[in-house]
């Protein structure tokens, strides 16, 4: 008897076993969900280039005014004009830092004065939502130093063409208005 006791004893386990794993329940759930963000759109144009697909632009034509000594198109030792460069970035979704420089290095040494004219900075920042572009002016002086050393390397430059050398980066503001 001592056997079936065991056996009794066993299948009433199994049994209860049986019957809180059928009566007890688990709630699980799970999902997975999906979401987009677009781009904000990124567009620069320095002189109606887009310098996005194109690293160079055309600086444009030098407005000499009154003080023309060249003739034919041409400059001279004295000469003063201006030149405008537009930052068009209609189309950009950010706001867009700009920074002009000119490398004065490679301007014969100190022949050739380039400035910011006055109302015009070489540095700013470009708001979305406002006037998405930006007119700068630069003030372009050869300038008319009438010693030995000046007319030497006045002349060596006589019949060609002189480069301006104007560099324009264009940055997201990392530190857009409110």
């Amino acid at each position: 008897m001592k056997g079936n006791k065991k056996i009794l004893i066993l299948a009433v386990l199994v049994l209860l076993i049986a019957v809180c794993f059928t009566t007890y329940a688990i709630y699980k759930s799970s999902a997975t969900g999906n979401g987009s963000v677009k781009a904000a759109a990124w567009v620069v144009k320095v002189n109606n280039t887009d310098i996005v697909a194109n690293n160079t632009f055309t600086l444009g034509n030098i407005n000499w005014g009154e003080s023309r000594i060249g003739q034919n198109d041409t400059i001279a030792p004295g000469d003063t004009g201006t030149v405008t460069i537009t930052i068009d970035a209609t189309g950009s979704e950010v706001d867009v830092d700009y920074a002009i420089t000119i490398n004065t290095a490679s301007l014969n040494n100190d022949q050739f004065t380039v400035t910011a004219a006055t109302g015009s900075s070489l540095t700013g920042t470009i708001e979305y939502g406002e006037s998405m572009t930006r007119t700068v002016t630069l003030n372009i002086t050869w300038n008319g130093v009438d010693t030995d050393s000046a007319n030497a390397q006045d002349i060596s430059l006589a019949a060609q063409t002189i480069g301006i050398p104007v560099t324009v980066t264009a940055t997201q503001n990392p530190n857009p208005a409110a």
